[in-house]
């Protein structure tokens, strides 16, 4: 019995979140095409810079990107596409991506999120098929 109690009692102080644990809300991003290219739009307040960037498909297509240095942080701006850093999105995948943002390293940052499908239209243009968030 008390070779069980140790590993029973760690397992529940560790192992599940709590009413006080801090869980990070989804926010939704928008995602559109700007010459033939997806552009992911964020409601950016002022002073905000991108924290980390995780972008993957249903294709095992992944980017990861984490800026830790506050000066190598890019700035994410409200109304202009934030950077993909060159990854290649292919028709008729499904995606989803993620930016962290944040002021400062004191402030609790913003986590927004956007999932989408990118298809081609008879007349074979890009489409965006722009998936309800979670």
């Amino acid at each position: 019995m008390k070779k069980l109690l140790l590993p029973g009692a760690v397992f529940l102080l560790t192992g599940c979140p709590g009413p006080m644990d801090p869980v990070r809300v989804e926010l939704p991003a928008q995602v559109t095409l700007v010459n033939n290219k997806v552009c992911i739009l964020v409601p950016a307040e002022e002073g905000e810079r991108i924290f980390s960037v995780q972008i993957g498909s249903e294709a095992e297509q992944e980017m990861l990107k984490t800026f830790g240095d506050p000066a190598s942080q890019p700035r994410a701006v409200k109304g202009e596409c934030l950077p993909t850093y060159g990854f290649e999105f292919k028709r008729g995948n499904s995606y989803a991506a993620y930016y962290s943002l944040e002021k400062t390293t004191m402030e609790k940052g913003r986590l927004f999120a956007a999932r989408f499908t990118l298809s081609q239209d008879a007349d074979g243009r890009l489409k965006i098929l722009q998936q309800n968030q979670r």
